[in-house]
C-alpha cells in the first residue's frame, strides 16, 4: 500500500508536512512509496523509490483542467491516475500525523465523521457550504449522506474514485470551494456500490486535535494526544505549542528527506519560523 498526499506549499515553511513524513516513516514502516501530488518539499530526498513528487502539470493535462489544480475532488482524481500508485493506498494532508503504530489491518478501515442527515445545524463559511451542497446532492441521487470528511488518513482504492469520477463528472468543479467535497463524494459512492464496513471516528475515539482555535500550550497538546493514534490541527491553531510536541515526536530525519538537507531548525528556531511567517 502507498501513501499519497495532496499537498501545497503552507505558510509555515512546510514544518508540518516533515513532522507528516516523519511519522509515516517511524509509524507505517510497511509503507510501499510515498507520492506527493502538488508542490515540492524543498527538502525532500531524490530517492524516487521512496518518495516521488508529481506536480499538477503531469496529469492535468489529461483534460482541460487548468493549473494548478485548486478543487480537492480533481486533485484526488487525477492524483489516483499516477501510473506506479498502488491499486490502494493512503490518502494524507500535511497536517496529518500518526502517533502510534499503525498497522495495514487498521489502515484499510473506512471512517467516517458523523451521518449528516443526523444534524440540525448545518453552521455557515464556504467549507460547509461545500460539505452541505454535497450532501444535497447525494441525496438527490439516492445515495447516503455520510461525512467522511475526518482529517485523518483515508483508506482509498483506485478503482473506487475512477467510478465515483465517473458518476459525478457532471458536478465536479475546478473552483476550490464549488462542486463536490471529494472524499465524502467518493466515499458514500464506494459505500453504495462495494458495500464497504464503516468505522464511526468518534465512538474509535482515537483523534486528536484542535481547530479554530489560538495555539495551544505544550502541556494542553500532551493532554489531547495522550492515547491517540492521529493528530490534526488548523492553521489557527498551529504555533510553538504544536511544534514543541511533534518536535519531540519525531527529533530525527527520516528516509523522505535530503541527507544533506540543512534547513532542519531546533524547535527554538522552528517557533520563531512559525512566528514571522505566520504573523
Amino acid at each position: 500500500m502507498d501513501a499519497l498526499y495532496v499537498f501545497r506549499h503552507s505558510r509555515f515553511n512546510d514544518i508540518e508536512i516533515r513532522y507528516s513524513l516523519r511519522s509515516i516513516a517511524r509509524h507505517m514502516p510497511w509503507v510501499r512509496k510515498v507520492w506527493i501530488f502538488g508542490d515540492r518539499p524543498e527538502f525532500l530526498t531524490d530517492d524516487t523509490s521512496l518518495v516521488q513528487h508529481v506536480p499538477h502539470e503531469y496529469a492535468a493535462r489529461m483534460g482541460n483542467f487548468r493549473t494548478p489544480v485548486t478543487n480537492l475532488f480533481l486533485q484526488i482524481f487525477l492524483s489516483s491516475l499516477i501510473p506506479g500508485l498502488d491499486h490502494e493506498y493512503l490518502l494524507f494532508c500535511d497536517d496529518f500525523f500518526l502517533l502510534h503504530p499503525y498497522g495495514i489491518g487498521e489502515a484499510r478501515k473506512v471512517r467516517y465523521l458523523q451521518d449528516l442527515s443526523q444534524v440540525e445545524n448545518r453552521g455557515d463559511g464556504r467549507w460547509r457550504d461545500s460539505l452541505w451542497r454535497t450532501y444535497d446532492l447525494l441525496k438527490r441521487l439516492k445515495y447516503t449522506g455520510y461525512n467522511f470528511e475526518t482529517h485523518t488518513p483515508t483508506y482509498l482504492r483506485r478503482r473506487w474514485v475512477f467510478e465515483a469520477y465517473c458518476d459525478f463528472r457532471d458536478f465536479v468543479s475546478q473552483d476550490r470551494w464549488y462542486g463536490l467535497l471529494g472524499i465524502t463524494a467518493i466515499l458514500n459512492h464506494a459505500y453504495r456500490h462495494h458495500k464497504i464496513d464503516l468505522v464511526h471516528l468518534e465512538a474509535e475515539g482515537l483523534r486528536g486535535g484542535f481547530w479554530g482555535a489560538p495555539s495551544p500550550d505544550y502541556d494542553a497538546v500532551v493532554e489531547a494526544c495522550r492515547g491517540k493514534a492521529f493528530l490534526n490541527f488548523d492553521d489557527h491553531a498551529f504555533g510553538p505549542g504544536l511544534i514543541q510536541f511533534l518536535a519531540r515526536q519525531f527529533p530525527a530525519p527520516c528516509r523522505y528527506e535530503r541527507a544533506d538537507d540543512t534547513a532542519t531548525a531546533p524547535p527554538a528556531a522552528a517557533f520563531q519560523t512559525v512566528i514571522q511567517v505566520g504573523a
